[in-house]
């Protein structure tokens, strides 16, 4: 009897672990990588090596009314353990997001590229004003997005992130694919920082690519206006190409231009790209510039990096 007893608690408890795992089941994935990073030789460039490691924790279930909801947590090295969170619930009729990570808040841009847009190319603390007119929109720690892929043939998509100190930022946009053949279009508005009116940000960005063949032909045109008059108002543009020569490799060259209304001087930042994929390992490079840096006429710089990544 006590042997059965014994069978009879090890199966419940076997039977209660299972349940439980199931309900907390989650699936990794990781990457890791590092970049070698060099600037302009009459700079302080410092560590030239970076390394990039991370695991995502993913896992999905079904509601009672057969709504799907997935979570997402980036682990990654840095002041708090987790680096992107998002929650989303799938309606099927669009779904919402709850996030760390800003990037359903985001402006449309449609520039193509092989490893990064042209001020993102720079390393960290070259500090051009380029930066500006890519309109990251919603900007707080937390954002809450809804988008839908198929509304009359759009991709719409709306973001608002609460202010630290009240106001919102909100962030609308819409795209559509195919247009004509090989056609994208997209248009997105947004409104940063209502709360400071000394900061108010309207942020419009029109951005449209085509592709034929292995060519893609980007541009984006962006103006941010600033309600305080002291504030500078910032017009750019972005055009830029990438062409897959196989299955593999890529190349692209993109510019952008920032033209600060208080300035007389636009600044510009050109970056020429490669990337190359061997299954699980990609290795990317680019060679960017940006001349008249803070709208100051003459003054330059440069950085170059490769980046190394592995997937598993």
């Amino acid at each position: 009897m006590d042997k059965l007893k014994k069978l009879g608690l090890t199966a419940i408890a076997g039977t209660f672990a299972i349940g439980s795992a199931q309900a907390l089941e989650m699936s990794a994935s990781g990457s890791a990588g590092f970049t070698y990073s060099s600037s302009d030789d009459d700079e302080v460039t410092g560590e030239r090596f970076s390394f990039g490691d991370s695991i995502t924790l993913s896992g999905s279930g079904e509601t009672d009314m057969g709504w799907t909801v997935t979570a997402s947590y980036e682990l990654d090295d840095g002041a708090t353990p987790f680096d992107d969170q998002t929650i989303s619930i799938d309606t099927g009729n669009g779904t919402f997001f709850v996030q760390t990570a800003a990037d359903k808040g985001g402006h449309n841009r449609l520039v193509p590229n092989a490893y990064g847009s042209a001020s993102y190319s720079l390393s960290n603390g070259v500090g051009t004003e380029t930066g500006k007119h890519l309109a990251d929109g919603v900007t707080g720690t937390t954002n809450l997005a809804y988008t839908n892929s198929d509304i009359a043939g759009f991709d719409v998509g709306i973001a608002m992130s609460p202010g630290a100190v009240g106001g919102t930022d909100t962030v609308l946009k819409v795209k559509r694919a195919d247009l004509a053949d090989g056609l994208t279009v997209a248009a997105s508005w947004g409104n940063i920082n209502p709360s400071d009116q000394n900061n108010d940000t309207d942020e419009i960005t029109l951005s449209a690519s085509y592709a034929v063949g292995g060519l893609t032909i980007g541009v984006t045109d962006t103006s941010i206006d600033q309600a305080t008059a002291s504030s500078s108002d910032i017009d750019a543009f972005h055009v830029g190409a990438s062409f897959a020569v196989n299955d593999d490799l890529t190349v692209s060259i993109d510019r952008s231009t920032a033209d600060n209304a208080k300035q007389d001087t636009d600044e510009e930042t050109t970056s020429y790209q490669v990337s190359y994929s061997m299954g699980s390992m990609a290795v990317k490079a680019h060679v960017t510039k940006a001349d008249n840096v803070g709208y100051s006429s003459g003054t330059t710089d440069e950085n170059k990096a490769i980046a190394v990544s592995f997937s598993f």
